[in-house]
């Protein structure tokens, strides 16, 4: 698939030192000659991974030289295991505008969505979802679908969903540590069963959560840091709440609904009970000129947006290649497990 606003092929390209250090297969995505240093001279632009200081540096050396600049992140189908134990993506996403989670101004993410709620393509996002849903695949995709443990209840059943400390897509979707701590006070005076859900990160051992302590504290809330999957986790809840975690698109792709105290991608677009307006009113008339349905959502985000490469030959794959990929590797995975 054409993607016009990516760099040309064979462009020579500048990255930060913690880019060439992390990413050492990002070549693979631009042509296959090696990134350059940001100081090179006649680069045709230059990319940043993520939204740290890194990747502030880079967009400044970008403005300073007067050269394109792209944003990087993984895609949202991204490996079996976490980035932080190795495992490399099979899909990244490239943008010219801003990063998927910045709710200030328009990334190329968002744009694709308005346009797509305009398209005929529902079909495609629809065979997408059903075979997202249908394989319990996440963007990470490391932990078993057992069934959670947890105490039987006739109450309606609301997950929230933590996640990293610091983590940029909360500062970027406009949440904060206030976010959390309302969700979590609005959860405790709504009567419901209240889960809170801890990040893989966090999981792992690697990070801390923004719910951590919170969560041990609050009368009647408990605190999930099972080793079990996002889908194992949502087929046993009512409703989803969070702040700008991947997985309230999770909860959406499975039909569940989901509240959002923060503006993430899949918020604004009256698929969500969206409770940002008063911090960021500016994302939500922006997004109310669009009404997409979760099938032009999910068309736009799994297969216009990222670029999907096989991890071991680096060819070119669409979407529905990536699952089946994902599939082989899960199973092979258990086989040799």
């Amino acid at each position: 698939m054409e993607r016009s606003w990516h760099p040309l092929w064979g462009a020579r390209l500048g990255a930060t030192y913690f880019v060439h250090q992390a990413f050492p297969w990002l070549r693979h995505y631009f042509g296959d000659a090696p990134l350059l240093s940001t100081f090179s001279p006649g680069l045709d632009g230059i990319v940043s991974w993520g939204g740290r200081l890194p990747a502030k540096f880079a967009m400044r050396i970008a403005r300073l030289r007067g050269l394109p600049h792209w944003h990087l992140e993984d895609g949202f189908l991204r490996s079996v295991g976490l980035g932080k134990d190795g495992s490399i993506p099979i899909s990244i996403i490239i943008d010219d505008k801003a990063l998927p989670a910045d709710a200030l101004r328009p990334s190329r993410l968002e744009l694709l969505i308005a346009e797509a709620s305009h398209t005929a393509r529902a079909h495609v996002g629809s065979a997408l979802r059903e075979a997202l849903v249908r394989n319990k695949l996440s963007k990470y995709n490391n932990l078993p679908h057992s069934r959670p443990a947890i105490e039987r209840t006739a109450r309606r059943r609301i997950l929230l969903v933590d996640q990293v400390f610091g983590d940029v897509s909360v500062e970027k979707a406009l949440g904060s540590t206030a976010s959390f701590h309302r969700m979590l006070d609005d959860a405790i005076v709504s009567g419901a069963q209240c889960l809170v859900r801890a990040h893989p990160d966090v999981i792992a051992g690697y990070r801390k959560g923004y719910l951590t302590e919170q969560a041990a504290k609050a009368p009647g809330v408990i605190f999930m840091a099972d080793k079990v999957s996002a889908t194992a986790i949502l087929d046993v809840v009512d409703e989803v709440w969070t702040v700008s975690s991947q997985m309230g698109f999770d909860a959406l792709l499975r039909g569940l609904p989901v509240r959002c105290y923060a503006a993430p991608f899949y918020a604004g677009w009256g698929l969500t009970d969206d409770r940002f307006n008063i911090v960021s009113p500016g994302v939500q008339l922006r997004r109310s000129k669009a009404r997409p349905t979760l099938d032009q959502l999910t068309f736009a985000v799994y297969s216009l947006y990222p670029v999907y490469r096989h991890p071991e030959t680096w060819q070119p794959m669409d979407a529905l290649a990536a699952i089946d990929y994902l599939v082989g590797e899960i199973a092979r995975e258990k086989r040799d497990g």
